[in-house]
């Protein structure tokens, strides 16, 4: 691959991570509710789950996945019920613990690691999204060291840019902004968790 050709990938992948979604959602959430530590581990969570989405591209498998009407279908399903369990419980959430801005983590609110990998590996427009992406940049002549870089550039750009946004809305006097409205965020972030499942269910 030409540094042109990697250039042209790094900021696609760049461009798909920062565009709005529910990964987006629950980094801010996590790092608004448990600091640079929680949206940190989460982003670095999300990257390994795009970097499994990523290796399954480059084996074929999950062009199989997308390719396949009844099996994408059952995966949007997986997808939607995941996030509208993550809308509840951002719903539920409760004030306690909203004054501590060092807290590891919200005990209102789940393990960063796990909502980030799992928000990453469940999400149907991150499969779509490879599968566009790695059509145009992988030939089937293409060497393994090649197809693995690619995949590796989408998971290092990836966790860069959720842990700039973790670090950024981490900051002692941003985070301390966001926390007086704590309860309402975990409101307003379940109410767009839960709307973006319905929209995934109900997707053409």
């Amino acid at each position: 691959m030409s540094e042109s050709q990697w250039l042209s990938l790094a900021l696609v992948c760049l461009l798909g991570a920062m565009s709005p979604g529910p990964s987006l959602v629950v980094v801010v959430r996590q790092s608004i509710t448990g600091g640079s530590r929680a949206g940190i581990t989460c982003a670095v969570a999300h990257g390994v789950g795009i970097f499994l989405w990523a290796a399954l591209m480059v084996s074929g498998l999950g062009a199989l996945v997308v390719a396949s009407p009844d099996i994408f279908l059952a995966f949007r399903f997986v997808g939607a019920a995941f996030l509208f369990y993550l809308g509840i419980q951002s719903l539920r959430a409760t004030s306690a613990g909203s004054e501590e801005v060092t807290a590891p983590f919200d005990g209102n609110h789940g393990s960063p690691a796990r909502e980030g990998f799992l928000i990453a590996l469940t999400n149907p427009k991150i499969a779509v999204f490879f599968a566009a992406l790695f059509s145009q940049f992988i030939r089937p002549d293409a060497p393994a060291v090649a197809q693995w870089m690619i995949a590796g550039t989408a998971a290092i750009i990836d966790i860069l840019w959720y842990a700039a946004v973790a670090l950024l809305l981490s900051r002692t006097a941003v985070l301390a902004q966001f926390q007086r409205h704590n309860l309402l965020l975990s409101r307003v972030f379940g109410a767009i968790l839960i709307a973006v499942a319905f929209s995934v269910v109900f997707a053409v």
